[in-house]
């Protein structure tokens, strides 16, 4: 297994275009495949005929949800490659309530070595839903209550930090700051350490066979 550095933040901040813009400019120095944890689980979801579509998980039980949540984990730490994980610390059901987006067990699997924290002011993150048409059944929630679910990601975040004895990064992502933020996310992953990539190695020399004897 690779290294993994989870990529989160509340729906509406911004992590996924945040994620893609910084592994454009970096991907030739660095090594790591950016991975979806929600469409991985949605692909596991679909096969085993629980859901349609990925809002329906929201609507899973707690069991169905951490089981799932558990296989896709296992999945996802057993390919051989860097990762940055692109998921949620907190998922918000339809009945208003929060699970972990990861678990302890989740956590010792996959051994983070970073938890990147993408945010951004309540208003932003409420304009960017409205606008997003790829999610037609998406609930627009009010302002205070995105301000409730930050503060859940943020304490989630802080404790899955501590759980794995990883780096803890919160970056902002408001209207205006996406370069700054671009560059925050960068320097944070040159600090982290992920692999640079250099020369390859040289081919073993084949073996030599000694001279015949005469």
């Amino acid at each position: 297994m690779g290294k993994i550095i989870i990529v989160a933040g509340v729906p509406g901040a911004g992590k996924s275009t945040l994620l893609l813009e910084a592994w454009k400019r970096v991907e030739k120095e660095l090594r790591y495949s950016i991975v979806s944890f929600g469409t991985e689980m949605l692909k596991l979801c679909q096969e085993a005929g629980l859901v349609k579509d990925r809002d329906e998980m929201r609507n899973l039980s707690p069991d169905v949800q951490e089981e799932m949540q558990w296989r896709t984990t296992k999945r996802v730490a057993e390919r051989p490659e860097n990762i940055l994980l692109d998921t949620h610390c907190a998922i918000k059901s339809a009945a208003g309530s929060y699970l972990p987006g990861l678990t302890p067990r989740m956590l010792e699997r996959l051994s983070p070595r970073a938890i990147i924290l993408v945010d951004a002011h309540e208003a932003e993150i409420r304009g960017r839903r409205r606008l997003d048409k790829s999610r037609p059944l998406r609930t627009i929630e009010s302002v205070e209550d995105i301000h409730e679910h930050k503060v859940i990601n943020r304490a989630y975040a802080a404790a899955f930090s501590a759980r794995s004895g990883c780096l803890l990064r919160i970056i902002q992502n408001n209207t205006g700051e996406f370069e700054r933020a671009v560059d925050e996310f960068i320097a944070t992953l040159r600090f982290i350490g992920v692999e640079q990539a250099g020369p390859p190695e040289p081919a073993p020399l084949p073996p030599t066979t000694p001279p015949a004897k005469t």
